[in-house]
């Protein structure tokens, strides 16, 4: 479900102009959310970077008011094929490498396996 596009470094470090990466990813389904992590082997284990909550479940059959014909729920959601860009900080690392695990869910609330890279 994950494609990541391009990481601009693979390597980070904490002198200026080298301290961070930007990975850049799409979905082939449209996402409610989205999750980087650092280490981990699923969206729900290793350290949380980053991430993007769309899900507004909680409020699925209401509308913004009477001018709104979707509910919340219809339209909180980032399209299939939409580039999304997050920037990693070498601060937010450890020595070594690591492996970078993007993730997102679907509008079913399912997430996606891994995709990502090792960053040192």
């Amino acid at each position: 479900m994950i494609d990541v596009k391009s990481v601009s470094r693979f390597k980070l470090s904490y002198v200026s102009g080298f301290d961070s990466a930007l990975v850049t990813f799409e979905s082939d389904v449209d996402l409610i959310a989205w999750r980087v992590n650092r280490l981990g082997t699923s969206w729900d284990t290793g350290e949380v970077l980053e991430e993007e909550s769309l899900d507004w479940a909680r409020v699925a059959n209401r509308t913004w008011d009477s001018l709104m014909s979707e509910s919340w729920g219809q339209q909180a959601f980032i399209e299939a094929g939409i580039s999304i860009t997050d920037q990693i900080e070498a601060s937010e690392l450890q020595t070594g490498t690591q492996r970078i695990n993007v993730y997102g869910k679907d509008r079913n609330g399912n997430w996606s396996l891994w995709q990502g890279d090792n960053l040192d």
